[in-house]
């Protein structure tokens, strides 16, 4: 399974002038998507993606469209643990991470899932923990 990153999606979803960057990483998660891979958010991304939606109407559609494409992932007691450790294992290597990040690496390493992020922070976490990373530019 492949897990999406808040990163990907805010990049995709909500961004209302869309460059060449975002048509590059659109293009590349449509043929993701449409590709045989198993794709899932962590539960976590999906409250960071529904968050500071003023317009109830889009959060309400988006909220249908995440809901109805994607397996999601909640976190279980043992990977907010697990989560906590990985911050103390990054910041005791000088890498200040954000439970949240921890949060979403600790699901994708507790499945055995490999994320698709488009955040630096993620390497870092990589570099101290099991954490598999698709492939991206």
């Amino acid at each position: 399974m492949i897990l999406l990153d808040t990163s990907v999606l805010s990049r995709t979803l909500r961004r209302r002038k869309p460059g060449p960057d975002e048509h590059a990483l659109t293009t590349f998660l449509n043929g993701l998507l449409a590709s045989d891979a198993p794709v899932g958010l962590p539960g976590i991304v999906v409250q960071e993606i529904l968050s500071g939606i003023r317009d109830e109407g889009w959060f309400t559609e988006l909220e249908a469209r995440l809901l109805t494409s994607f397996p999601i992932f909640p976190a279980t007691t043992a990977e907010h643990i697990a989560a906590a450790r990985l911050c103390n294992r990054c910041l005791s290597h000088g890498l200040t991470i954000s439970p949240i990040d921890c949060l979403i690496a600790a699901v994708a390493i507790g499945g055995s899932h490999e994320l698709f992020t488009l955040d630096d922070d993620f390497r870092g976490i990589a570099k101290h923990a099991p954490l598999k990373l698709l492939a991206y530019k």
